[in-house]
């Protein structure tokens, strides 16, 4: 039931909305539950919703792409929190602490599983197992058990899978980027160990960075984060050149290999 007046005016039932939004009815629900959306007003028994609430799931999808909790979310969502601030200044330095870096696993039960996974479930169990994105916790006697070791990642290999990219592939991307940046954040400490500067003096030990642990991450976590968007931007701008590479190369491996086979031959 979506009213056929302008854009400001229109109206929604809970499953119009749920569409428009691409979200699931439950989600809406949750929202409302905990203040993040404004109840809708009732025409008999039918909930009606407008473009205010449209627009605001879709202003709530924006904050969590950027990593924002909800509670935040709200409080900037009600004018609690200056909207100004940076995503780095409202998570805080404690964003890669430690503690953080804990929670960002997660055992999930059975019934936990099938809600996050939506309709995509159990379909998708395998391919996410196959891919690293979670493990099969099965202890002697208890219920079935999924661990997510890296949640953020698990989150991330999802929503790319609503948008055509297959578990496999994401699965594959995540693994080079855990290898690119072990390598990129060996370098740094060597690095720093051969600076002579202020702190270290050339001379650091582990356990003179390990006083500074927290600071590294979370200095880290918000440059990385940063670069890595950026680059994305300027990557995808130049979809048509890497293509072409691609082809470059293929084209010139084919040609080594068809090589190597005739002089094998000859």
């Amino acid at each position: 039931m979506k009213a056929t007046t302008p854009s400001a005016m229109a109206e929604y039932s809970l499953v119009d909305l749920a569409n428009a939004a691409n979200l699931p009815t439950r989600t809406i629900r949750y929202y409302q539950a905990v203040g993040l959306l404004p109840r809708p007003r009732r025409r008999g028994k039918q909930a009606i919703y407008t473009e205010e609430h449209l627009q605001r799931l879709k202003a709530i999808a924006r904050l969590r792409e950027q990593g924002l909790r909800l509670e935040t979310i709200r409080k900037m969502l009600d004018g609690q929190v200056e909207t100004s601030r940076t995503v780095v200044e409202l998570l805080g330095p404690g964003m890669a602490s430690s503690a953080w870096l804990e929670t960002s696993a997660r055992t999930f039960t059975e019934g936990e599983l099938a809600e996050l996974l939506g309709d995509d479930y159990p379909e998708l169990v395998s391919d996410l197992v196959k891919a690293g994105y979670l493990e099969i916790r099965a202890d002697m006697g208890q219920p079935r058990a999924w661990y997510a070791p890296n949640l953020p990642q698990l989150r991330g290999a999802l929503e790319l899978a609503k948008y055509g990219t297959d578990i496999a592939l994401s699965g594959r991307a995540a693994d080079l980027l855990r290898k690119r940046l072990r390598r990129l954040a060996e370098e740094f400490v060597e690095m720093w160990i051969s600076e002579a500067g202020n702190l270290y003096a050339g001379e650091a030990t582990r356990e003179e960075f390990e006083l500074n642990l927290e600071l590294f991450r979370s200095v880290a976590w918000q440059s990385a984060a940063y670069v890595m968007a950026q680059e994305m931007e300027s990557a995808i701008a130049k979809t048509d050149e890497i293509g072409e590479r691609r082809k470059s190369r293929r084209s010139g491996t084919s040609s080594s290999a068809k090589g190597a086979k005739n002089g094998a031959t000859d």
